[in-house]
């Protein structure tokens, strides 16, 4: 496999590269976790899969071997000729040289039309982690299931629930558009360079939740301002945000039957969405 220690040393040595911090390369060197993560995703022949920075691919090999057709993107033309070469015994493979935030899905995927059905699997660039897992949840896309290598202390903010120190707005948005859920730690010890941090290879499938939400980009908004300020209460970071008055934002909260004290980050996505719900409605009442 292209996937240890050996080889990825032998390939970076042959192409005289080096890993590039800028664009978050660390690759996977454990054979073990890459044969894991090959399981644990439900390839078959029928399956199309895409992938978001293969590097020297090491996974893309796996992909290769237990799905239909690959498509996988990277942003360094550094390892397109690596990765034509490496890749050559696989004809089920097609690499392109393009930034993914930037592009159009909807047309790319027409390359998946004799697929029964498209997941994404990747080891994520970790800088660019969380813009990337944004890009998917806006899109409408015919894809049935994700699954991404993150680092740990992300996945832990993905899949958070209440009254923890890792509940946040990523984590309610992510209860609000998706079913996530953590498979399995991976140690910094299977990548080459080793990161500062471990990792988790997660599973996502996007859901819709009939919440009463019509304007989501507003209900985004809002998510991030209630949690604005962690050590605000959430009468206050509703207050900072919207100029709202604080004694009927005060009666508001605790008509719910909520302590007026109480904090975003002890309500469950269906408690942040019927109080939200009730100030769209009250707007104008509650102003200063």
């Amino acid at each position: 496999m292209i996937g240890n220690l050996k080889n990825t040393i032998e390939i970076l040595k042959k192409y005289n590269l080096y890993t590039k911090k800028k664009v978050g390369q660390n690759f996977l060197i454990d054979e073990n976790i890459l044969k894991k993560i090959g399981e644990v995703s439900g390839l078959d022949k029928e399956t199309g899969v895409i992938e978001i920075g293969p590097g020297l691919g090491s996974l893309t090999e796996v992909l290769a071997i237990n799905a239909k057709k690959v498509l996988s993107y990277d942003i360094d033309e550094d390892m397109i000729t690596v990765l034509k070469d490496v890749l050559k015994d696989y004809d089920n493979v097609e690499v392109r040289h393009k930034d993914f935030l930037k592009v159009c899905l909807c047309e790319d995927l027409k390359i998946f039309r004799d697929c029964k059905n498209i997941k994404i699997v990747s080891n994520l660039p970790y800088y660019i982690t969380t813009p990337i897992i944004f890009k998917l949840l806006s899109d409408q896309l015919p894809i049935c299931e994700y699954y991404f290598m993150v680092q740990k202390e992300l996945a832990l903010r993905l899949t958070a629930k209440t009254n923890t120190k890792d509940y946040n707005a990523l984590s309610v948005l992510m209860r609000y558009k998706t079913d996530t859920s953590i498979l399995f730690d991976v140690s910094r010890n299977a990548f080459l360079p080793m990161p500062n941090v471990d990792s988790c290879f997660i599973k996502m499938s996007l859901v819709k939740r009939d919440l009463g939400i019509e304007n989501e980009a507003h209900f985004g908004a809002y998510i991030q301002n209630i949690f604005a300020s962690r050590r605000k209460t959430l009468v206050n970071n509703l207050n900072s945000s919207y100029g709202f008055n604080k004694e009927k934002l005060n009666t508001l909260i605790t008509d719910f039957g909520y302590d007026f004290r109480v904090r975003a980050e002890n309500l469950e996505l269906e408690e942040i969405v019927k109080i939200y719900l009730k100030l769209i409605n009250e707007v104008d009442n509650l102003r200063e």
